[in-house]
């Protein structure tokens, strides 16, 4: 590869699935420009820069505004690879339109058009949607139903119920269309809830929070669709490299998990804490087909019960989580 080659910029760095990702490609050899809100926020980029100092000289920090266009023209002019992951993600909101709808559609047409500037060397763009844009919920689960990558949720609406799910399947199609009108190569990685080692001590990520409560024995809840982090991250660099990859790419483990698995895999983990004793144990009714990814990337997907393990270490060591004594 030339240097532009080994150029690949990182939206919205500081997330949990971002920061993952920046640590791959700094493994992989690239420079990596992480774009965040602001450099002094020292809260939400400590983390970041421990990884950079292992990388000399390979990770920069630029300041961009999802909502401003022309915010990542600079950042992302010479680069190789644009992976845009910065979105909102609150699932409680009180304005749904202002909260998620809005940055979600701006900030990713304000990255795009800023890729549509630097198309002589901007190879592809990896764009973070979500298994939101592709799941209906209105009705509930769909016994047998089985998620492919050309499942679209049209049922979402900006209200607070769904208007997370609605502002990803939005920003997603809006990402398609202009793509296609501006000659744009676009992929996009489609997880579900990521679990995973977390490496610092914030605990504003939705996962985090969901463990958090069962590891606390104050909460049982648990999603009941979940991926890997390292799988998720992998995904979006194997997308970036495999000149063939296109379309979208559904992460996730392939059926859905319910609570009482989640405490009783905790619970042989860490026979020492106390877990919920009042876990739902809903039958699996809904599956996912991930052989796109696995024939297409060569991926295999991970146990959810090793990223659940990971992550619920990785939190109790950090003191995010404090599990309570058997």
């Amino acid at each position: 590869m030339t240097d532009v080659a080994r150029i690949a910029v990182v939206t919205g760095a500081s997330g949990f699935v971002a920061t993952e990702l920046v640590s791959q490609l700094l493994h992989k050899g690239y420079t990596v420009r992480a774009t965040v809100r602001s450099t002094k926020n020292a809260e939400k980029t400590a983390h970041l820069e421990a990884i950079g100092k292992v990388f000399a000289g390979k990770l920069e920090f630029h300041e961009a505004d999802l909502l401003k266009e022309g915010s990542f023209d600079e950042v992302v002019k010479g680069a190789y690879y644009v992976f845009h992951t910065a979105s909102p993600y609150q699932l409680e909101i009180e304005d749904p339109e202002n909260d998620l709808v809005k940055p979600a559609k701006e900030g990713t047409l304000n990255v795009l058009k800023s890729v549509a500037k630097s198309k002589d060397t901007v190879k592809r763009v990896v764009l973070t949607s979500s298994f939101a844009a592709m799941v209906k919920l209105e009705k509930g689960p769909k016994s047998g139903k089985l998620y492919t990558d050309v499942d679209w949720n049209d049922e979402a609406k900006a209200d607070k119920a769904t208007g997370y799910y609605f502002s990803k399947a939005v920003a997603e199609k809006l990402a398609w269309d202009f793509a296609k009108e501006h000659g744009i190569d676009l992929v996009t990685i489609n997880p579900t809830g990521v679990f995973g080692p977390v490496i610092s001590q914030r605990s504003d990520s939705t996962s985090v929070k969901q463990l958090k409560g069962i590891i606390e024995n104050t909460s049982s809840f648990i999603a009941p669709w979940v991926c890997d982090l390292e799988d998720v991250a992998r995904a979006h660099v194997l997308a970036a490299e495999t000149p063939s990859a296109k379309g979208r790419y559904l992460v996730t483990w392939p059926s859905e998990i319910n609570p009482k698995q989640a405490v009783e895999v905790l619970s042989k983990r860490f026979p020492q804490y106390k877990f919920p004793s009042d876990a739902d144990s809903k039958p699996t009714k809904e599956f996912a087909d991930v052989s796109k990814l696995e024939n297409e990337l060569g991926m295999k997907i991970t146990p959810w019960q090793t990223s659940f393990i990971d992550m619920a270490t990785s939190l109790i060591s950090h003191g995010v989580a404090k599990p309570v004594k058997a």
